[in-house]
């Protein structure tokens, strides 16, 4: 008889509670969110469950990262559990809320729905993406703090030329600030090294942020760029959703997913403004940016998409209005894609 196991898991310690095929509660375990811990658990495994097991983990890509890749390595089913799914089996097993209570109602979500639930691990491809694209925003973040830098030692001796200077890292500019010179005294000549210096740490953020772009373009070239049909959707804009989204088939629909990324508008009219919305900053920011870039690029070279602004400015709807629903339109073209691809992947 094969068992199903729901995993709670927290930062220090999980929590796990099995029941069989009929629903019955048959074990629970709570054990640390450690190598050692996660041994024990899969020892846990084999005594209670011989004939098999089939492991549903809420949060698998946060907290539940150190026992998936375990439980991978072990050979074992594991699924990836959406809060929202765990929800009714709650309200289900009566008022108040343990570890215990919740592990128990992930374990009867997947005895009732285990056919619609995605692999907790997400695959190398997902992994490998995520890590390159969070080197190279983090690349991106460090160029930034290193040209306010530049400015703010630059505008102490010529704040005229700082304030005329743009593109300070593009590769002209920075062979221009490598050569600088400014005429005067010491603190002259000590500012004059620190631009120099900290044009050269440009130009090497700008070198790094070059490699893992190549690398993200080989992979998505190599195994496929979910958004390749999409205008605006290029390497950089893929490895931000694939980073950011995870595998989609975790998503109730597309609205979900729209709520998840903060492209789905919030209400905001009342009486003579009755039908008016305005911009939703919650979601994922980075999930947000990249529909953004695609929202921007289409508007500029998709007739589609100019046609689209063009009908929701006739109905009278502001420039902004008009993009955010054009924003809400292409969330739901990248949530298929994205669905897709993950179908593709597993």
């Amino acid at each position: 008889m094969e068992m199903v196991v729901g995993v709670d898991v927290h930062k220090l310690e999980h929590v796990a509670a099995a029941v069989d095929d009929a629903g019955r509660a048959v074990g629970q375990l709570s054990f640390a969110n450690t190598v050692k811990g996660v041994e024990r658990f899969i020892a846990w495994l084999g005594t209670i469950a011989p004939g098999g097991v089939v492991i549903g983990i809420e949060n698998a890509g946060g907290y539940g990262t150190t026992l998936t890749v375990a439980l991978s390595r072990a050979g074992l089913v594991a699924l990836d559990v959406p809060p929202w799914r765990t929800a009714p089996e709650r309200r289900a097993l009566g008022p108040g809320k343990t570890d215990a209570h919740d592990a128990e109602a992930i374990a009867r979500v997947v005895l009732g729905h285990r056919d619609r639930l995605a692999p907790a691990l997400q695959p190398e491809l997902v992994r490998a993406v995520g890590l390159l694209e969070t080197a190279r925003r983090q690349e991106v973040r460090d160029r930034t703090k290193v040209i306010q830098r530049l400015r703010a030692v630059w505008t102490t001796i010529d704040p005229a030329a700082e304030a005329s200077a743009t593109k300070l890292k593009s590769p002209h500019q920075l062979r221009k600030l490598r050569r600088m010179t400014f005429a005067g005294g010491l603190v002259e000549h000590t500012a004059q090294r620190c631009v120099r210096d900290l044009a050269a740490r440009i130009a090497q953020h700008n070198q790094r942020i070059a490699e893992l772009e190549d690398d993200l373009a080989r992979l998505l070239t190599q195994h496929g760029n979910p958004v390749d049909g999409v205008i605006g959707g290029g390497p950089i804009v893929a490895a931000q959703l694939i980073t950011h989204a995870g595998d989609a088939r975790r998503f109730r629909n597309a609205a979900a997913f729209a709520a998840y990324c903060g492209t789905s508008p919030i209400p905001c009219g009342s009486g003579k403004t009755s039908g008016r919305h305005r911009l939703n900053p919650a979601g994922n920011r980075q999930l947000n940016t990249a529909i953004h870039r695609i929202a921007l690029t289409q508007a500029r070279l998709d007739p589609r998409a100019r046609a689209y602004l063009a009908r929701k400015k006739a109905e009278g709807k502001t420039d902004r209005e008009a993009r955010r629903a054009l924003k809400r339109h292409l969330t739901n073209v990248v949530y298929r894609h994205l669905n897709t691809w993950a179908e593709r992947l597993t």
